[in-house]
């Protein structure tokens, strides 16, 4: 089952999006529960007391904090909850795309594009829900880390650290080649002879840097870069 959470300071869109998405999940025959939320403090509130959300839809122009903060203050407290941001006003897709947001809904398109953006969002979050990678780190045991968590991992020296969506940073004596081969090459991209990172967490491709979706901008080597565009537009197309 997903949780998915709605804030809209217009009640009456907000009842029609709810009732929009219980429609869509449906008719996909997949248990959902979704919490409506005509406040973002009320939101962030109940994030602080330890709701969980796999999914987040978030009107951009709200009373403060409005839509940007929100969804700043979302993806700290749970890095790996999508958003989805609607708005009236063109303008703000820029700063929405610079924050990685998973989609950008104009209210006026909601009807188009609601349906398919959820889709792909289930996609996205049942990947997210399956693979993790044991192993035993330098300073913390054994540990088990879902793929999802994972970043990116780089070396250093004989060390490769393992770079997660919640800051943290795990270190395990064993070559990055080595690491990469015990990965999913299905999920794991080599853009550097050090830098591993996973395909989930790639927003865009900019400047020939891979940005991921904790903000973390990583140099693409150039002889790498064709490879890692097409294996992107490859996953993104089979998976979004």
């Amino acid at each position: 089952m997903f949780s998915l959470a709605v804030c809209d300071d217009d009640k009456i869109f907000l009842q029609i999006v709810c009732q929009d998405i219980q429609s869509a999940f449906r008719n996909m025959q997949i248990a959902v529960t979704v919490k409506a939320y005509s406040c973002s403090r009320d939101l962030l509130r109940q994030i602080e007391t330890g709701e969980r959300y796999d999914l987040a839809i978030l009107d951009i122009e709200m009373p403060a904090p409005g839509g940007l903060e929100t969804a700043q203050r979302v993806h700290k407290s749970l890095p790996n909850c999508l958003i989805i941001f609607l708005t009236s006003h063109c303008e703000y897709a820029i700063d929405a795309y610079a924050l990685s947001v998973f989609r950008y809904i104009p209210k006026s398109q909601l009807e188009q594009r609601l349906v398919p953006a959820l889709k792909d969002a289930v996609k996205v979050m049942r990947i997210e829900e399956n693979q993790s990678y044991v192993f035993k780190s330098i300073t913390h045991g054994l540990i088990r880390i879902p793929y999802k968590e994972i970043v990116y991992v780089n070396k250093a020296n004989r060390n490769s650290y393992f770079h997660l969506l919640s800051n943290l940073v795990y270190a395990q004596r064993k070559p990055l080649k080595l690491v990469y081969e015990e990965l999913s090459a299905e999920n794991f991209l080599f853009i550097d002879r050090g830098y591993i990172v996973n395909i989930l967490h790639i927003m865009r491709i900019e400047n020939g840097c891979a940005v991921c979706r904790d903000g973390t901008q990583i140099k693409i080597s150039r002889p790498n870069l064709p490879s890692v565009q097409e294996r992107l537009c490859k996953y993104w197309g089979a998976n979004l």
